[in-house]
């Protein structure tokens, strides 16, 4: 039992140093402390993701400089977008997403456009759902609404402009919820293929395949904003994505007849500085300038993720549950404090621990190419700071380990010489006095013999305590000398004072009743005690106030013992 509570005693403070570490992972990670390293981290390891092939179901056609410059004007007339979604129906593609809000005429054609729409069944506008800077959602054009041909154009952006999250619907509370532009063209393509989502179901699930909605904890988000219908977005790691033609192109008629055949066709701009342009994880690819995605591509992208997800087998981006981070940082905690305080080489140390950190990372890039997202950062910040803090911690214990006495918890002989040889030119520079006390257990030998060297331990434990209680200043140093001796020194004390404290040391222990019925003093443990207080000058050495205070525990001990004895220079 004794044993336990000793290995107990020695592991309590590093159990207390762990949890203390584990507490404050777990309450910086509920604060948010680490969510912007964890998202640049997800970031880097979402862009180096091996490449993918082409998503053929989706053609992009973008309008760029180039395009306005052939039209000679900065907008597209309504005239010209009819023209642009005829010869894009003609072609018979499955649906066509028209990324560009066409609510107010943009004349000439505007009659012409109107019936462009009335006629062409597959095709879906937008509007913007969620209110903008101004205060007010941008409604979508008025034939497309009547016929329920619009989606929504909102994308969800981070708090550093990063979008990591496809909003498929941006308010579920509707009677009637619109759609994202990606998940409409999506559903009306995979309707083709007579999949549709499953009824009744409040997850999205199609053909079997559930799309769980995001939560305000997933991942390494922290308190997100988790409003609509939200997934994480899985984004195609290709330098070309899509198929992507100009609205030049398809205006001239250069483009092949089978382009847009059974295909996504999604129109919207591709304009440098255009606000329909957003950063992703890719923006940042090969150290090269920030790249934006335009809006357009990004509901690509999502569509492309519903598709591939459930045509391909492609996985999309789960996360673990919440309570696991939690495990895993407690088992980082555990592993750095093993590695600390359980190993003794240095450089096997710092090795297991820069690879720990490693396979966390490889670990959990592996995991994301499976689909799962496991916040690496919490965990590998837990295993760091546990190996500094471990580290300290054992530092500590070694400086003490040099300079106490291991029985006791007293300073040691070497630490009290260091410590006169600095009191003394203390004293002679200050003219000061300077005491010391020695004291010696009486009979002690006799003690051991009697009562076995384990109780002898505990009773010179008593006399430290003893000692201690009674040098009250913390300038003061209570040291265990050697044996069964002990020397106290007291800095700017005269011998008035050195001598009340000597008589409180032998009083305190006298009343702790410790018995020693083999003493010839008494029938309790008892000391003897001599004692100096000099003030130092350079005629003098430090260890003179050794030999006079020694000298008087001499003739304490000739004297009968239990007392104490007073010598002067």
């Amino acid at each position: 039992m004794k044993t336990l509570a000793t290995h107990w005693l020695k592991y309590q403070i590093p159990v207390a140093l762990g949890l203390a570490i584990a507490g404050s992972i777990l309450g910086g990670r509920w604060l948010g402390l680490f969510q912007a390293l964890e998202l640049q981290t997800f970031d880097r390891m979402v862009a180096s993701r091996p490449a993918e092939p082409t998503d053929h179901r989706i053609v992009i056609v973008g309008v760029s400089d180039i395009d306005l410059q052939a039209l000679g004007s900065n907008d597209i007339s309504d005239a010209v977008m009819a023209k642009l979604i005829r010869r894009i129906y003609a072609q018979e593609p499955r649906v066509i997403g028209l990324d560009f809000y066409r609510n107010l005429p943009l004349q000439p054609g505007h009659a012409e456009l109107q019936t462009v729409f009335r006629t062409t069944p597959n095709l879906i506008g937008i509007q913007k759902v969620i209110s903008d800077t101004a205060g007010v959602p941008v409604r979508g054009n008025a034939v497309l609404v009547e016929s329920d041909r619009v989606a929504a154009s909102d994308i969800l952006a981070d708090p550093d402009g990063r979008v990591r999250r496809a909003l498929l619907v941006p308010n579920t509370e509707t009677e009637k919820p619109i759609f994202s532009l990606g998940l409409r063209v999506a559903l009306d393509y995979l309707r083709r293929l007579n999949i549709r989502p499953a009824d009744q179901s409040p997850i999205l699930t199609l053909n079997q395949l559930r799309f769980p909605p995001f939560q305000h904890q997933d991942g390494g988000y922290v308190r997100a904003d988790s409003g609509g219908y939200q997934i994480l977005l899985n984004l195609r790691n290709s330098v070309n994505g899509f198929s992507t033609v100009s609205m030049t192109q398809v205006l001239s008629g250069t483009v092949p007849a089978d382009t847009f055949k059974d295909k996504i066709v999604l129109i919207g701009s591709t304009l440098p500085g255009n606000s329909d342009a957003f950063y992703t994880a890719y923006s940042n690819r090969f150290g090269l300038a920030a790249k934006p995605m335009y809006g357009v591509e990004l509901h690509a992208q999502i569509a492309s993720q519903l598709l591939s997800a459930v045509l391909d087998d492609r996985r999309g981006i789960y996360v673990f549950p919440e309570a696991l981070e939690a495990v895993w940082i407690a088992i980082a905690v555990g592993l750095g404090g093993w590695i600390q305080l359980g190993l003794a080489n240095e450089r096997t140390k710092l090795g297991l621990t820069v690879g720990l950190v490693g396979g966390l990372l490889g670990g959990s890039y592996l995991l994301l190419l499976a689909g799962w997202w496991f916040p690496v950062v919490p965990v590998a910040i837990a295993l760091g700071s546990t190996v500094a803090v471990m580290m300290s911690y054992k530092s500590r214990q070694l400086r003490q380990l040099s300079t106490r006495d291991e029985l006791t918890q007293l300073a040691n002989r070497r630490t009290f010489n260091e410590m006169l040889e600095r009191e003394w030119y203390r004293a002679l520079r200050s003219q000061t006095a300077l005491a010391l006390i020695i004291c010696d257990v009486d009979y002690f030998k006799r003690y051991n013999d009697t009562y076995g060297h384990p109780q002898g331990d505990e009773c010179l434990r008593q006399v430290a305590k003893a000692l201690r209680r009674s040098a009250l200043r913390s300038s003061d140093l209570v040291a265990r000398y050697g044996g069964e001796e002990f020397v106290l020194l007291l800095p700017n004390t005269d011998a008035t004072g050195a001598l009340q404290v000597a008589e409180s040391a032998r009083s305190q222990l006298q009343a702790l009743h410790i018995p020693h019925t083999t003493s010839d003093v008494a029938e309790h443990v008892t000391l003897s005690l001599g004692l100096t207080a000099i003030v130092p000058n350079l005629d003098i050495a430090p260890s003179t106030l050794l030999k006079i205070a020694d000298l008087g525990l001499y003739e304490a001990k000739h004297n009968g013992r239990n007392q104490a004895i007073f010598k002067s220079l």
